[in-house]
């Protein structure tokens, strides 16, 4: 009975410290309506290119992330303020460089490509984006084009903003505006979805081909050998690819541009 007891104080006495053990944190990974690379699908779950890139990267580097999505402006409000840890789809080129000081940032996971798409015959699709003038520019609120910066400035061009990037070429159809501002993989897969009838537009002047990277918060600084180190097993593997070519359907190969050059 005395040996009995003396178990049960030991076991009694351990609990406290089984109790106190740390739990691993669960960080806090935001981003933005972005289609193919985060959306919010039919069934209200948040999915797409970055989305599945970053779980799959956060899973190998052995952290735990809850993922939500806010619009562009509220999102970088909230990263500003500290309240999110990640963000996970992101880009040095598309900040400042006094904005991007005050993040860091992993290595890239994918590059992507904007481009202006205009309507079939319209002769501006063939002009640089810096001599455009006189056109009224759809794009996404909250984005930001450096290319494009200046003559909005100078009020060369004006800006439609929607909330919806799958709205912008409704725009361009109805002739609410001249050209829309839009990442090729978007473009490529609603034409490959039957969604846009490809002959109708055209490619022009391209906006940007950025580095696709998870941004970190500097309190998270120590991260980022894990995080990198996951990244490139997974471009080496072959899974980074996979998981891009996942969303895009095989029809959108098919280009359609003044120079055939997706």
């Amino acid at each position: 009975m005395k040996f009995r007891s003396l178990i049960v104080a030991s076991l009694l006495a351990a609990l406290p410290l089984a109790q106190a053990q740390p739990q691993s944190p669960v960080y806090l990974a935001g981003g933005s309506e972005w289609r193919p690379f985060s959306y919010t699908d039919d069934q209200a779950r948040l999915r797409g290119v970055a989305v599945d890139i970053a779980r799959r990267v956060l899973k190998q580097a052995h952290l735990e992330a809850q993922f939500v999505s806010y619009p562009v402006n509220r999102l970088q409000a909230m990263l500003d303020k500290g309240q999110l840890d990640f963000n996970y789809a992101e880009s040095p080129d598309w900040k400042a460089p006094a904005q991007a000081a005050r993040f860091v940032f992993s290595v890239p996971y994918l590059n992507v490509r904007e481009h202006l798409y205009f309507a079939a015959g319209n002769p501006a699709a063939q002009v640089p984006a810096e001599q455009l003038h006189n056109l009224t520019i759809g794009m996404v609120r909250g984005y930001t084009y450096p290319r494009l910066d200046v003559a909005f400035e100078f009020k060369r061009l004006l800006k439609l903003e929607t909330s919806q990037d799958q709205a912008l070429l409704e725009l361009l159809k109805i002739g609410r505006v001249d050209a829309v501002a839009m990442v090729d993989d978007l473009y490529q897969s609603l034409v490959a979805s039957g969604q846009i009838d490809a002959s109708r537009f055209r490619q022009g002047a391209q906006l940007s081909e950025a580095p696709l990277t998870i941004m970190l918060q500097p309190r998270h600084a120590a991260l980022l050998p894990q995080i990198n180190a996951a990244i490139t097993a997974l471009q080496r593997s072959g899974e980074i690819q996979r998981i891009r070519q996942g969303y895009r359907p095989a029809a959108s190969l098919a280009c359609h541009s003044p120079r055939q050059a997706c």
